[in-house]
């Protein structure tokens, strides 16, 4: 009975003579029920709606049970990766007005991509309960996981007015003047972020790179650094005997 309702929701998607308000309406019904089908069915199921609806899908993908995808035109996700449960992803478009915050731009030389969007690479894994916010562009590279509960903010509200901290503001509501800092983030391939941590806006974490848990990454950090604390600093190298052309260590 579920699959018949299931069908008939997906040739209703399909009518162009369809009102947007009402197609809006099935899409909805339709990813609040697949969000949460368990099993082989259920990752078959999401895997076809999101290799329809995401920028790029690759192949072998698994988004699994209680993902919530906003913004699935500006995410693109490489073959074989991982998206663990409860995970939130959030893309938007370039041009996003966002005029009437305070907004502090942090630049970063390392970003090649799209303001915006997020490109997460080959055999992945993003952990339960990961958020990955891509209001100012995030990549991420091949064999990199992000485990559970961490963050990735390219773009996040801040303390103060950063061009008159002597003006007192809130954060909200956020349609407001609510003062916010954006850049975009790059993992490099190879990255391990630790359980619940966060990194910022602006922040490279080139390859090799392993944060402890718990860091919060407010810099960047060279390759096959090993870093923890808040604020994250490098303790050591990860990897001894570290080649740095080839990206591995040798013995």
């Amino acid at each position: 009975m579920i699959k018949k309702i299931v069908k008939f929701i997906l040739r209703k998607l399909k009518t162009t003579f369809l009102p947007k308000r009402m197609g809006n309406w099935l899409n909805s019904l339709y990813i609040t029920y697949i969000r949460y089908l368990d099993g082989s069915y259920g990752n078959n199921v999401r895997y076809k709606y999101y290799k329809k609806t995401l920028k790029s899908l690759g192949q072998n993908v698994t988004i699994d049970t209680g993902v919530f995808i906003t913004g699935g035109e500006f995410i693109s996700i490489g073959d074989n990766t991982h998206i663990d449960k409860n995970c939130i992803l959030v893309g938007s478009p370039p041009d996003l007005d966002l005029s009437y915050r305070y907004i502090k731009t942090r630049e970063n030389n390392n970003f090649n991509g799209i303001k915006g969007e997020i490109v997460i690479g080959k055999n992945c894994h993003i952990s339960q309960n990961t958020m990955i916010y891509g209001y100012g562009g995030v990549t991420i590279g091949d064999n990199s996981t992000m485990s559970a509960g961490s963050k990735i903010y390219s773009l996040t509200s801040i303390a103060y007015n950063p061009f008159d901290p002597s003006e007192i503001v809130s954060i909200v509501p956020y349609t407001g003047k609510s003062p916010t800092l954006i850049g975009p983030v790059v993992l490099g391939n190879n990255v391990w972020i630790g359980i619940d941590s966060i990194v910022s806006p602006g922040c490279t974490l080139k390859d090799n790179v392993f944060a402890k848990s718990q860091s919060i990454i407010n810099s960047s950090f060279s390759e096959n650094s090993y870093i923890g604390g808040s604020p994250a600093k490098k303790i050591r190298n990860r990897f001894c005997k570290y080649n740095k052309q080839k990206g591995s260590s040798s013995n």
